[in-house]
């Protein structure tokens, strides 16, 4: 189901919109360098995210996931079951997926890069942020599901 129009303020209407990668390419990548710079990045993220039976989705967020036709980057968060500690990143997909790295390589935001699903009260306040503008305006979100564990 390809992600719902944009708003008049060029957001997408509350919740989170499940995608799948193509569809967010097709919707929010093409057509300026900006755009396909981050497309590109998202899609490494997606296939090294694949590799990890603990990362369960990727979010979107943020003016990517707008009408801003030049993003300034890529804001994402990646939604990990709660035994992801355990999980031995690969040292190639380290820019991805630990905070650290994330914020050098891409000046990603470092609370909020990896989500856990539980305990639920904090999955819960993590995804409020997510789901509001800074001047906390509710807005949506987009996700990509890696396990199917929800259709769109």
């Amino acid at each position: 189901m390809p992600p719902p129009e944009l708003d008049a303020d060029g957001l997408l209407p509350p919740g989170i919109h499940a995608a799948a990668f193509a569809e967010i390419r097709a919707r929010f990548g093409a057509g300026l360098p900006a755009r396909e710079r981050q497309t590109e990045l998202l899609r490494q993220i997606v296939e090294a995210a694949k590799a990890y039976p603990t990362i369960k989705r990727v979010l979107l967020w943020g003016s990517f996931a707008s009408s801003k036709s030049e993003p300034n980057d890529l804001d994402y968060s990646i939604i990990v079951s709660v035994d992801h500690d355990e999980t031995r990143v690969s040292s190639e997909h380290n820019r991805f997926f630990l905070p650290f790295d994330a914020r050098l390589f891409y000046g990603a935001d470092r609370n909020y890069l990896v989500i856990k699903d539980y305990p639920l009260g904090e999955y819960v306040e993590r995804m409020d942020f997510l789901c509001r503008t800074r001047r906390g305006r509710p807005r949506g979100i987009l996700e990509i599901n890696l396990r199917g564990e929800v259709t769109p």
